[in-house]
């Protein structure tokens, strides 16, 4: 009895060890899956009513999956905080107001469940990284960051035309980085170097 408890602890200690690997092996924006886990963990963290001015994702093979957030309660609150994840938990930077200039606060933020759809940051790192190996000849391309934004744009009918995706590829081989744009549709803007 005594040795199987022990297997079953070891089984356990193995299987949990295993899927931690796997999250710090696997940049957060690879893979659907990955993305389907990031996006409950931020409903979990901030509310489904939570509203964004920014989210960036970066990854290091050492460190794993880093997150930089600035968040909203909701839709209507001018007040946002700024919090870090990184090693498995949260750490809350910063709070600070909207500087609003005669716009409403849900004219400066976003949101995940409604607004705009994570999930196509997978989409468009593929794209990202095929635009780079074809078009600037690299070879071995890895993502290393995606930062989604809102932006103030007084001129558009749509607030969603003020996000923008920035995505930066770096080619393993020659550790050269490539920034690419995207519309808030998942559409390739432009190459921004």
């Amino acid at each position: 009895m005594q040795n199987a408890c022990k297997i079953v602890l070891l089984l356990s200690l193995g299987l949990s060890l295993a899927c931690k690997g796997n999250k710090k092996n696997e940049a957060v924006y690879e893979s659907s899956k990955q993305f389907s886990g990031l996006i409950a963990d931020l409903n979990a963290k901030f509310t489904k009513k939570a509203a964004y001015s920014s989210i960036m994702l970066s990854y290091d093979k050492l460190l794993g999956n880093s997150i930089l957030v600035k968040v909203a309660r909701n839709m209507d609150s001018t007040r946002l905080e700024e919090w870090f994840f990184m090693n498995g938990g949260w750490e809350k930077k910063s709070e600070f107001q909207l500087e609003l200039e005669n716009l409403k606060p849900s004219d400066l933020l976003f949101t995940i469940n409604g607004d705009f759809d994570l999930s196509k940051l997978v989409e468009m790192v593929d794209v990202s990284k095929e635009k780079v190996e074809s078009e600037k000849k690299a070879k071995k391309v890895e993502c290393k960051s995606v930062s989604i934004l809102m932006k103030n744009i007084k001129s558009s009918i749509h607030k969603m035309d003020g996000l923008i995706i920035q995505i930066n590829v770096e080619s393993i081989v020659d550790k050269k980085s490539y920034d690419l744009s995207f519309n808030s549709k998942g559409d390739f803007e432009s190459f921004l170097n």
